[in-house]
């Protein structure tokens, strides 16, 4: 089964895109203390995010009719996001108002929530099969 389609590995170049503009105007509106810009770009990101992942995810269900509730673009999103944002900070782009322990707890907590869909995911992925030939599932 492939696990990276052409519509997941579309949904990465946007999601990394879409990240390193969240990243910069984060650490500008954070620079200038301008909070409700924060707040508006904080918003923008996950809207963005949110209808990037349904679009591609759509487009991905349709290619690879395997019901995987979301979780391949769960797991994209948390390496892109965590590895893009990182760079940002090591690379010495981000405020003076954020931190690297600010992402590392962030991304534990957010692991947490990894790990549990992952859980639901193992579960359920012996049903996820929609209508797929044997054939199409090993290449």
């Amino acid at each position: 089964m492939k696990l990276i389609t052409p519509f997941l590995l579309r949904y990465i170049i946007a999601a990394t895109f879409l990240t390193v503009l969240f990243r910069f105007f984060l650490s500008y509106f954070l620079k200038v203390d301008d909070s409700l810009a924060v707040l508006l770009v904080a918003a923008g990101y996950g809207l963005s995010m949110f209808f990037s992942g349904f679009y591609f995810g759509k487009k991905d269900g349709t290619y690879l009719p395997i019901y995987d509730i979301g979780f391949r673009f769960h797991l994209a999103t948390f390496v892109v996001h965590n590895v893009v944002s990182a760079l940002w900070l090591l690379s010495g782009n981000a405020s003076a108002k954020e931190s690297i322990n600010q992402l590392l707890v962030s991304a534990g907590i957010w692991g947490v929530f990894l790990l549990i869909h992952f859980i639901v995911y193992l579960r359920l992925r012996k049903h996820s099969i929609d209508d797929l030939d044997k054939s199409d599932l090993f290449e």
